[in-house]
């Protein structure tokens, strides 16, 4: 079980067990992976612009259009990949044993507090250029 599937199945298991989502576990999960997703590219879409477009602005860089597209390519992607392979890698999940989840869950708490931080700090940066 890569990184990303161990992401999705703690996804699925907070909106089953901690808030107890009946209708649509799956949706709420393979949405919020795809938003995990999205944040991690939005640091090298802004870097990127900057290199093409050689400006900081951040109106022309956080149009709302790519960010709209990205995250609906990853949604329809995850969508596809997940839908499918749900109950194998929810039974794949619960057969973890309670240390490597531990640690696994360590791994995924840095990512998403790291993609923020990435985030939080190239926006930050671009805002100081104007």
């Amino acid at each position: 079980m890569n990184f990303f599937e161990y992401l999705f199945c703690r996804l699925y298991w907070w909106n089953t067990v901690v808030i107890k989502e009946e209708v649509t576990p799956l949706f709420y999960s393979i949405l919020g992976l795809s938003v995990f997703h999205t944040y991690t590219i939005v640091p090298l879409y802004c870097i990127l612009y900057v290199l093409i477009y050689d400006s900081f602005y951040l109106e022309d860089i956080l149009n709302l259009s790519p960010f709209v597209i990205i995250n609906i390519i990853f949604f329809i992607t995850d969508l596809i990949f997940f839908r499918n392979k749900q109950r194998v890698l929810y039974k794949q999940f619960k057969k973890i044993p309670k240390q490597e989840k531990k640690r696994k869950d360590i791994f995924c708490i840095i990512y998403i507090a790291s993609i923020i931080i990435v985030n939080i700090c190239i926006m930050t940066y671009f805002r100081s250029k104007n």
